[in-house]
């Protein structure tokens, strides 16, 4: 990969980190639609696909620029969007009694092809990306750590009722967690998250706005 022209291979790799967001920005894409039809905060099977697939790439993408903070939050992904489509599966009657087996094999899959990905491409880094200091750091630690408590919270509320629910607490970590990460992507100069996080605050503040609708009593 040396002989590669840098710009070239920079360029390349700024476009795969996009296509990742293009998957994430899609599903929201879906979510938002499927909430404006029902009016209501809600999320359809096709949301955790397209997590699945853009959680991939931006991963990828994440270990390939050497963002730990990256790495570390769209490292649990996978288990929880997989987790979700399970229990969604499960409360339409439609899960496979394989199911759990097969996730397995995926979440090999998955973090083996990552890993391929980190070993071929082990010095695409870029040179005009900034020194972390502690204090950037601790914003994207704790920006994750949000991140983090949101699929914590939805997975044991999940869990409790036996199907994929989202309370609003989700909604208040993401977009809290999403205001701390979009202001590390600005430290850090990554125009792909910085792209990623803008489109993640309206979604977020969508879903605040309709599960504040859905509270308020309905005329008779």
């Amino acid at each position: 990969m040396s002989a590669l022209n840098p710009a070239v291979l920079k360029t390349a790799l700024i476009a795969f980190g996009f296509a990742g967001q293009v998957l994430f920005f899609m599903r929201f894409i879906l979510q938002w639609l499927y909430a404006e039809k029902y009016k209501k905060s809600a999320v359809p099977m096709s949301f955790w696909y397209f997590s699945l697939a853009g959680g991939f790439v931006l991963l990828t993408y994440a270990i390939l620029v050497k963002d730990p903070i990256f790495v570390l939050g769209q490292s649990t992904g996978a288990i929880i969007y997989l987790r979700n489509i399970s229990l969604v599966m499960k409360e339409k009657g439609t899960r496979p009694r394989s199911f759990g087996f097969w996730m397995v094999i995926m979440l090999l899959v998955y973090f083996g092809m990552v890993g391929i990905a980190a070993y071929y491409f082990p010095d695409v880094v870029s040179k005009d990306k900034p020194h972390y200091t502690g204090f950037i750091f601790a914003v994207g630690i704790i920006a994750q750590g949000m991140f983090f408590l949101r699929f914590l919270v939805q997975w044991i509320m999940s869990e409790r009722a036996k199907k994929s629910v989202f309370p609003v607490m989700f909604w208040w970590f993401s977009l809290g967690g999403s205001v701390l990460l979009l202001i590390y992507s600005v430290m850090v100069h990554d125009a792909v998250f910085i792209a990623g996080q803008s489109v993640g605050i309206l979604i977020y503040v969508r879903n605040l706005y309709f599960i504040k609708l859905e509270k308020q009593p309905q005329p008779d």
